[in-house]
């Protein structure tokens, strides 16, 4: 794959593992092969990955945005820039800051105490970051998958001669 490429999602023929990669990744001595695209399933909207990966509302990206666009601001500046209650860009910024796509600082003010300011970070930065946080996501959900692998489809088995299919049929 040529620099600039997406990375691809891998799998082993022999193992089954996963990885996600942009080059010849190998597993069990041989070279992982693309993972075929299921017809069934749609590829994410940019919306759908920010609101069920990172947990990102509308308004939350709007914050970010402006924080990209605008620089340095502090709470209160920013909450009067987009005509929002000052406690839910507080919150929406504390989370973009957990994220690491804006910078959270502390300055002083001259008579005395302090206020925070948010500043954007480099988009190549934020890109990473949220690459990272994204492969966490996954790990999560295919350790989910997989429990349900072990746990849910083995109850639902059939072990008594009784088909399992018959419980969710509506005779009605």
């Amino acid at each position: 794959m040529e620099s600039g490429d997406p990375p691809e999602l891998l799998s082993c023929d022999d193992c089954d593992t996963l990885a996600v990669g942009t080059g010849p990744v190998t597993c069990c001595g041989a070279t992982m092969t693309p993972t075929a695209s299921v017809d069934a399933v749609a590829e994410p909207e940019l919306d759908d990955l920010l609101r069920d990966v990172f947990e990102m509302s509308d308004t939350e990206l709007e914050v970010c945005l402006c924080v990209m666009e605008g620089g340095t601001m502090t709470v209160n500046e920013l909450a009067d820039r987009i005509d929002r209650d000052r406690s839910v860009v507080a919150r929406h910024l504390n989370h973009l800051a957990a994220l690491g796509v804006v910078e959270k600082r502390r300055r002083l003010i001259e008579d005395g105490g302090h206020v925070y300011v948010y500043r954007p970070v480099e988009p190549e930065v934020v890109r990473r970051r949220l690459t990272a946080a994204f492969g966490t996501w996954v790990r999560g959900a295919t350790e989910r998958l997989a429990a349900l692998r072990r746990e849910k489809v083995a109850s639902v088995a059939d072990v008594d001669g009784d088909p399992a299919w018959t419980l969710f049929r509506d005779d009605g």
